[in-house]
């Protein structure tokens, strides 16, 4: 079953039961309902018993889940709050990493927050899961 128009917010990758690597999706299918989907080679996506009502519930439970599987996040760099960037940043969600590497400037508006933000230093990795969820 493919879930795409559920929002995508952010990606992690396992070692499957076969020893291969998955990547895990956490989407947001409700206002306060987010679920981890494990995507096929195929692209179609299987829903997980794991979900929450908040992002940060489903982003502990998916470790604990997964923990004896090799879970780790995709890296999508680090979003600095604006107009004053604050010096650190901290780790930025897939959801946020596009919006920043989609809009011109970088700049984007973060609903959550109530301001601008900024994501730098995406890895490799996640640039290019992006280009194929574009597709």
């Amino acid at each position: 079953m493919s879930e795409t128009n559920f929002k995508l917010i952010h990606v992690a990758r396992v070692l499957n039961e076969e020893g291969r690597r998955c990547y895990l999706l956490l989407r947001r299918l409700k206002e306060n309902h987010f679920t981890w989907f494990e995507k096929l080679d195929n692209n179609d996506e299987i829903e997980t018993p794991v979900s929450a009502p908040t992002i940060e519930e489903a982003l502990r439970l998916a470790v604990r889940q997964w923990k004896n599987h090799s879970f780790s996040y995709v890296i999508c760099g680090f979003r600095y709050t604006l107009p004053e960037r604050d010096e650190h940043g901290i780790n930025a969600l897939f959801h946020q990493m596009v919006d920043s590497y989609n809009s011109m400037s970088g700049v984007y508006y973060d609903q959550e927050l109530g301001c601008n933000c900024i994501v730098h230093n995406a890895s490799e990795e996640a640039l290019q899961l992006r280009q194929e969820m574009n597709k």
